[in-house]
């Protein structure tokens, strides 16, 4: 419910806070006094788009909140999915500033605008004048049916199950199309594969250079390395004897000078690594005192040649970037021997999914069949009640060509005024006073069975006078005992039946008009009254019958 409405710099309002009783209001006014700005300010805070053109003051902020009373309305579970504080009451705020950004938020945390419309959504449904329009939506038409057969959680899991449904099809349809493209890039990735495969790659492969080089260079290493061998250690002329020596000959006499010494250790030293040095030599020559293998520098060469031609092909620039690429192309060929099984077990499931979303789709269809009946004479009895009892609207039950998000139906209102005269499509056969009245039974059908805390109706009698008015009225008053009920309306009979009475009237000072609003007391009320009776001129006749209007 809205308690509390303000409204800072927009349009011609300077500053305006209302407070909004649970019951029923009516809100009246001349025209151009700013009724439509309440509504408009009010959409700013549910989510509606900003006009510019609409801030009275460009250099100064806009702001509009609302104080919701949301004690009543099961709105816990919305706020903590949204990460929001469960406040009782709640504020809702928009703010625009003079460069034209706007800020939402809710118990002052920011909030998208989307969030806010959703949960504008859940706390108010404005009629406004163009809304009849919705009375030919299917859209519309659907939702009345649904909302009167109360079943909200059968929509909630067939549509959990429908978009299930939809993400197997749509995952369906791309493995499909993938296995199109593997089976074209097939044969050429086993034809990689395979020559990979052939080549049997490992990683013992990136050595080969270096094993090339030493059979190519074969002979000159051994020859080299006999050479060193015998210059270092086959004689007493050799290095090892001539460096033994020194060593031997320093060490007799290292006690005697701390610079021998310091000489001495440092050629121990070299003495010990050269050694360790020709150690190492004997064993690698030991390597090369064999037969040289022409059979296996050919046998190398051709396996080199191989290896190079492949990286050459892969634009690889070593032998572990053709080992990935070989596993790649091993994985996309496992991938193509498989793609049929996924798509066997995805057209299983897709059936599986279908067939549960079908099962519930049939449960909604049966409900909504069963309750048509029961709209159609509960419209009858509204339509009677406001003045139309030859009144008919027929709903005709149509198929959609396959199960969508919808259903399997959609259904369309047809409406006949007169006896004897066929049902027809709404737009085709009603006038405006009857597309009003036919609206107001909608939502007080809508408003019976939903939870909905406040309907505001932007002179949804318009097009209506006399007794119809009366009976609007009276419609209008049963609502407001479960739900908070606003109407701007310029009937006096609307406006007599409001438990409150609030005026908008605009004053003009020398510079600029505001529009200001308030709550009249039982005399203002009549005179008021009076005035929409009469015109300016007010007559004895015309305030006695407001007082009859506020006492009927």
């Amino acid at each position: 419910m809205l308690n509390r409405l303000y409204i800072n710099n927009y349009a011609l309002i300077d500053e305006l806070s209302i407070d909004l009783k649970p019951s029923f209001t009516s809100i009246t006014g001349e025209t151009g006094a700013g009724k439509s700005i309440l509504i408009s300010a009010l959409g700013l805070i549910l989510g509606e788009r900003v006009e510019m053109k609409a801030i009275a003051n460009i250099d100064k902020k806009c702001i509009v909140e609302g104080e919701f009373s949301i004690a009543n309305y099961n709105l816990e579970t919305f706020f903590v999915e949204n990460d929001l504080d469960y406040i009782n009451p709640t504020f809702i705020r928009r703010e625009i500033t003079p460069s034209g950004r706007t800020r939402s938020f809710v118990n002052d945390t920011p909030v998208s605008l989307n969030l806010l419309k959703i949960l504008g959504s859940l706390l108010i449904d404005i009629h406004s004048q163009h809304q009849t329009l919705l009375l030919n939506s299917k859209d519309y038409q659907l939702k009345l049916v649904d909302t009167y057969c109360n079943h909200f959680d059968l929509e909630l899991k067939f549509k959990s199950e429908f978009k299930l449904y939809i993400d197997k099809k749509n995952k369906l349809e791309e493995i499909v199309e993938n296995e199109k493209q593997i089976s074209r890039e097939f044969d050429y990735k086993k034809f990689l594969f395979d020559e990979l495969e052939e080549a049997n790659i490992t990683l013992e492969d990136k050595l080969i250079e270096e094993e090339l080089n030493k059979l190519e260079n074969f002979e000159e290493i051994q020859q080299k390395l006999n050479h060193i061998h015998k210059i270092s250690d086959t004689n007493d002329l050799s290095v090892t004897s001539l460096l033994s020596n020194i060593v031997i000959t320093l060490d007799s006499i290292r006690k005697n000078d701390s610079n021998i010494e310091a000489l001495s250790s440092r050629l121990n030293s070299i003495w010990i690594e050269f050694k360790d040095c020709i150690s190492d030599l004997e064993n690698l020559s030991s390597n090369y005192n064999v037969d040289f293998s022409p059979r296996d520098l050919l046998l190398l060469q051709e396996r080199n040649n191989l290896i190079s031609k492949l990286l050459q092909k892969h634009s690889v620039n070593n032998v572990e970037e053709l080992l990935e690429i070989h596993s790649n192309l091993s994985i996309d060929l496992e991938n193509y021997f498989n793609v049929d099984n996924s798509i066997e077990l995805l057209k299983k499931e897709c059936e599986n999914a279908f067939e549960r979303a079908s099962v519930t789709a049939k449960k909604i269809t049966k409900n909504r069949l069963n309750v048509l009946p029961n709209i159609e004479n509960e419209l009858h009895s509204l339509l009677s009640d406001l003045g139309m009892p030859n009144a008919r609207v027929k709903i005709l039950t149509n198929s959609f060509e396959k199960l969508n998000i919808k259903g399997y139906e959609y259904f369309i209102f047809s409406f006949s005024s007169n006896k004897g005269v066929k049902p027809m499509e709404i737009s085709k056969i009603a006038s405006g006073g009857e597309l009003s009245r036919l609206m107001l039974c909608f939502k007080y059908i809508l408003a019976s069975k939903t939870n909905l805390p406040t309907v505001i109706f932007d002179e949804i009698d318009s097009g209506v006078s006399g007794e119809i008015a009366h009976k609007m009225a009276d419609l209008m008053s049963r609502m407001s005992n479960s739900m908070q009920v606003i109407s701007i309306t310029h009937l006096p009979q609307v406006a007599a039946k409001g438990s409150v009475h609030l005026l908008v009237s605009k004053i003009e000072s020398s510079n600029k008009e505001q529009t200001i609003i308030k709550e009249l007391t039982s005399d203002e009320r009549i005179y008021e009254l009076a005035k929409m009776l009469s015109g300016k001129s007010i007559t004895d006749s015309s305030l006695s019958n407001a007082k009859d209007l506020l006492n009927a």
